[in-house]
C-alpha cells in the first residue's frame, strides 16, 4: 500500500473518530457515570467492532448489510435498548462516593461493557457501509497483501482507540472534580441524557 494513500486513509478515519457519535456519547456517559475503567471497557468492545467491519468490507462482504438487514436491525434494536436502560438507571441512581481509583478483579464488569461496545457497532451497519465506501478510493484491492490488512487494522485501533481513549479520560477528569450529592447527581443525570441520546442516534440509524 502507498505511503500516500496510508496517510490519507488515517487522515480520514481521525476526522471520523472526532466526529461524536453514538460510540463516544456512550464512552463519554460511562466515563462521567463510573470512571475510566468502565468506560475503556466499551472502547474497547467500539474497536473490535471496527475491526471486524474492516475485515467484512475487504472481504467484499459488505452487501451482508443489504441482504440481511433483519439481522442487523435487531442488532441495533438490542444495542439501543441496553444504552435505554443504562440511561434510566443513572437518572435513578443515588449520589455515592466518587472512587478515583478504579477496583480491581471487575472480569465480569468489563465483559459486560466490553459487549455493549461490541454490540453497539455490530448493530451499526452505517459504520460498515463506511468502510465499504471508503477503502476502495484508498486501497488497491488486487494488490493487498496480509501485511497492508495487519497494518490498517492496526491503524484504526491506534486511531479510534486513541480519540475514544481521551474522550473518555476528559470525561473522568471532570468527574472527580465533583464530590458532594449534588453534583453527583447532576453527574448522574447528565451521563443517563447522553446514554439515552445515543440510544435514540441508535435507533434512529445515525
Amino acid at each position: 500500500m502507498a505511503p500516500g494513500a496510508f496517510l490519507a486513509l488515517a487522515a480520514t478515519v481521525l476526522v471520523a473518530a472526532l466526529t461524536p457519535g453514538p460510540a463516544v456519547t456512550a464512552i463519554v456517559a460511562r466515563s462521567l457515570s463510573d470512571g475510566l475503567r468502565p468506560a475503556q471497557a466499551i472502547n474497547a468492545g467500539v474497536v473490535t467492532g471496527d475491526l471486524a467491519f474492516l475485515l467484512l468490507a475487504a472481504a467484499g462482504m459488505a452487501t451482508v448489510a443489504r441482504t440481511h438487514e433483519a439481522l442487523f436491525t435487531a442488532l441495533r434494536l438490542a444495542g439501543a435498548g441496553y444504552l435505554l436502560w443504562t440511561g434510566l438507571k443513572l437518572w435513578r441512581a443515588r449520589p455515592r462516593a466518587v472512587v478515583v481509583a478504579q477496583p480491581v478483579g471487575h472480569e465480569r464488569q468489563f465483559w459486560r461493557n466490553y459487549g455493549a461496545g461490541l454490540l453497539l457497532m455490530l448493530g451499526h451497519v452505517q459504520a460498515m457501509l463506511f468502510y465499504a465506501a471508503l477503502l476502495p478510493g484508498f486501497v488497491d484491492f488486487s494488490a493487498l497483501t496480509k501485511s497492508d490488512l495487519a497494518l490498517i487494522a492496526l491503524m484504526l485501533v491506534v486511531v479510534i482507540g486513541g480519540v475514544n481513549s481521551a474522550y473518555a479520560s476528559a470525561a473522568a477528569s471532570a468527574r472527580h472534580l465533583f464530590a458532594s450529592e449534588r453534583a453527583q447527581l447532576a453527574i448522574h443525570r447528565a451521563a443517563g441524557t447522553l446514554m439515552l441520546l445515543a440510544a435514540a442516534l441508535v435507533a434512529a440509524r445515525v
